[in-house]
Parts: structure tokens; C-alpha cells; sequence
């Protein structure tokens, strides 16, 4: 992947790393959610967001130019109860890539719409009905054939994710959440799952099923297939009461993290589906901790904060068993920065690391801040030397 010498270099904090600044500014800039690509060739798409609202922009690796792909004009933006508010523009964190077709799917209020990165075309896919809204992060089928989302009753995901200060969701409140297929060839739809839960993401597993998460009243990685009417629900909640939390499915099996209690500390985690086992390990860091994306499976990282302010990001080395194991720090203490100077009651997406290996594994695409705006944009972390996590069991 051959990256401009235009951008800005830096190295990371405690590691010396270098480090490459894709994006500057005074908008906060993130990629896709983790789960799913932001990079087709030499193409990384990306938001936006200021004041203005929220939009997708494609930026060439190569050359350092920045094109804008959408101008969506959607009012209901926010990613309900996980984001701040977006202001207009497309739909927040729901967008996904399709790297077969080289478009981008999003949503523009409710119309389902598609970009290409090259020609910049923009067509309609779908509209959802007006009681529905798209509500989960999406994905599309490795082939580039099938478009996934999820879809809620618009009038009750308020009750579900109240914004007001002080209150809790009320998960146990969704009714009919659906997980949809698209067949972008054909334009049927059908529904794989509905569920009364309010369903946050969906990403692929292999060649013919999904992950997708989560039932109502507990956090757990959910199995479906392409044809749905069935699921299943993968390591359930434990003796201390925890239970999964970010997860994303490689080759080598799902990685995941189960934030700890009084009773356990926190672990990381890979769970084989096909044979329905797993191995688990406790964390260096227990703090808002979510495990990192190699798709190949051959790293297992994770990020966490250091304090309110700052977040930090660990590989596994080598397993030896469920303590004991061996990490390199790959960041320390970098610096976060939240919409308005204040961190916001439930958290901010736009100011998570959630890094993801670049196809030519050689970097690490994070989100983090850039102490002289006092704003996060996305950043390469240089890990071109870090040799595979070894010694997991089905190595």
C-alpha cells in the first residue's frame, strides 16, 4: 500500500513508533466501524464531522487528496445511544463498504443509497418505510453480492435508548428489530432475523453467515446464515455474571473481550464457531477495553484507556495460558479529545481507537487526537515489524 510522503509523521507515545497523520482539520474524522473494511485499494473512506453535519470523504493513500462522496441531507443522524449528536448528513456509523463493486452504501434519512469511489455515481438502492429506522452497523457479503442491516421502529428507540442525562436504556422495551439481506443484483430483500432486542452490528463470518449482537438483556456474539430463520448464541454469560463485548470474526476464529467485575478481572478471548470452544486470557489493562481487527486472525490486540483522557494499545505477544502471557505495548498514553470539550454521558464513537490492520498489514488504522487541534483523526501506526501472536491453541 504505497502511502503519500505529503502527510505529516509523528511517533507514538512510550513506543517510538512511527506514525502517519491521514487527517487534519477542525472535523472530527474516524473511519467505518472496525468490524467491517475503510480501505479499497488506494482509497480509505472516512467521516467527517463539524459543525456543518456529517458526511463520507475518500482520501487517496497515494497522492493525499481528499474528495467528498456524499451530500446526504438526513436530519436523524445519530447512531443511537453510542454517539453524540451528528447534525445532518448521512446516518452515523452505519455506511459500509463494498470492495467488490468499489461503492459505498449509506443511508440518507431513510433512502438506502450507493457511491462509487472512482466515478463518484450516486444511485438509490432501497427506501426503508417511515416507521423503520436503520439503526445498527452494517456490512456487505465478502462476494459484494448482499447488503446486511439492521432496522428498528422508529418511534421507539427513544424509549429503548432515552438521551436524557442520568437515565439507562431500556433494552427490554425493543420490539421487532430486524437484520435484513439486500441482493444488491437483484433488489429482494428478506429478513434473516427479527428479534425483540435492539441490535447493534452485523459483520461477516466466513463465506455464508454473520455475527451480530445483541439479545436484550445481556451483551453476546450471535451466529446467523445468509438464510436466517435461526440463531444461535455463542459463549454465554459466565459464573461472575460477565459476558461479551466487542468482537470480530477472523479466519482464525472470533476475537473478543469481557469487561470484568468484582469477581473476575477482564479477558480477552477467541472462540472457535465451528466447534463452539474457546480460550480465554486475562488483560494487562482492564479499562474500556475493545479488542482490535486483523481479519486474517494472526494478531490479537487490544486498546483501553489509560484515564479518562487518554488510550493506549497492547498485542499479544504469545499465549502461555489464562495468566502469564506475553505483550508489547505498541502505544502508550495518547491523548482523546470529546465533541465540545466535554465527554458526553454515554461515550463518544468518533474518539475510540478501534484499530483495524490495513490490508498489506503493515499498518494499524486508529482514531485518536491531534494535540494541536485538540480534535481525533485517523492516523497509520507502523507495525510492519510485529511478528504473529503465537502459541493459541489451534495455531
Amino acid at each position: 500500500m504505497d502511502i503519500s510522503g505529503k502527510f505529516r509523521t509523528k511517533t507514538a507515545p512510550e513506543t517510538g513508533r512511527r506514525v502517519v497523520q491521514l487527517t487534519t482539520g477542525d472535523a472530527f474524522c474516524y473511519p467505518l466501524y472496525y468490524f467491517i473494511p475503510s480501505i479499497s485499494g488506494e482509497y480509505l473512506v472516512y467521516h467527517r464531522a463539524d459543525q456543518s453535519g456529517v458526511q463520507l470523504c475518500r482520501l487517496n493513500l497515494s497522492t493525499g487528496e481528499h474528495v467528498q462522496l456524499t451530500k446526504a441531507t438526513g436530519k436523524d443522524t445519530q447512531w443511537w445511544p453510542w454517539c453524540v449528536p451528528a447534525g445532518p448528513g448521512v446516518l452515523d456509523h452505519r455506511s459500509a463498504l463494498n470492495c467488490v463493486s468499489r461503492e459505498v452504501i449509506y443511508f440518507d434519512g431513510n433512502v438506502a443509497r450507493a457511491v462509487h469511489l472512482e466515478t463518484l455515481e450516486d444511485r438509490i438502492l432501497f427506501m426503508l418505510p417511515d416507521d423503520r429506522l436503520a439503526t445498527g452497523q452494517n456490512c456487505v457479503s465478502p462476494d459484494g453480492r448482499w447488503f446486511f442491516y439492521i432496522h428498528h421502529d422508529k418511534q421507539s428507540i427513544a424509549e429503548v435508548h432515552p438521551m436524557r442525562p442520568g437515565t439507562e436504556s431500556n433494552r427490554h422495551l425493543s420490539r421487532g428489530t430486524a437484520l435484513t439481506a439486500f441482493d444488491l443484483n437483484s433488489g429482494e430483500q428478506r429478513t434473516l432475523v427479527r428479534m425483540n432486542a435492539p441490535l447493534h452490528h452485523v459483520h461477516p463470518l466466513g463465506q455464508d453467515q454473520l455475527v451480530f449482537s445483541s439479545p436484550a438483556m445481556e451483551r453476546g456474539i450471535l451466529i446467523t446464515d445468509y438464510q436466517g430463520g435461526w440463531y444461535t448464541h455463542n459463549r454465554t454469560q459466565d459464573d461472575a455474571g460477565c459476558t461479551t463485548c466487542h468482537y470480530c470474526a477472523t479466519e482464525r476464529g472470533i476475537f473478543y473481550e469481557v469487561p470484568g467485575n468484582s469477581l473476575q478481572r477482564t479477558l480477552g478471548g477467541v472462540w472457535d464457531p465451528h466447534n463452539r470452544r474457546g480460550v480465554e486470557f486475562v488483560l494487562e489493562h482492564e479499562r474500556d477495553v475493545h479488542v482490535g481487527s486483523d481479519p486474517l486472525g494472526r494478531l490479537w490486540f487490544y486498546e483501553s484507556s489509560v484515564d479518562e483522557h487518554h488510550r493506549q494499545i497492547h498485542l499479544l505477544a504469545r499465549y502461555h495460558g489464562f495468566e502469564q502471557n506475553e505483550w508489547i505495548k505498541l502505544s502508550g498514553k495518547w491523548p482523546m479529545y470529546w465533541p465540545g470539550g466535554v465527554r458526553p454521558l454515554r461515550g463518544c464513537q468518533k474518539a475510540h481507537h478501534h484499530a483495524r490492520i490495513t490490508p498489506d498489514r503493515r499498518w494499524l488504522v486508529i482514531t485518536a487526537g491531534d494535540a494541536r487541534t485538540r480534535i481525533n483523526h485517523i492516523f497509520l501506526l507502523d507495525i510492519a515489524d510485529v511478528q504473529d501472536t503465537q502459541g493459541l491453541p489451534w495455531d
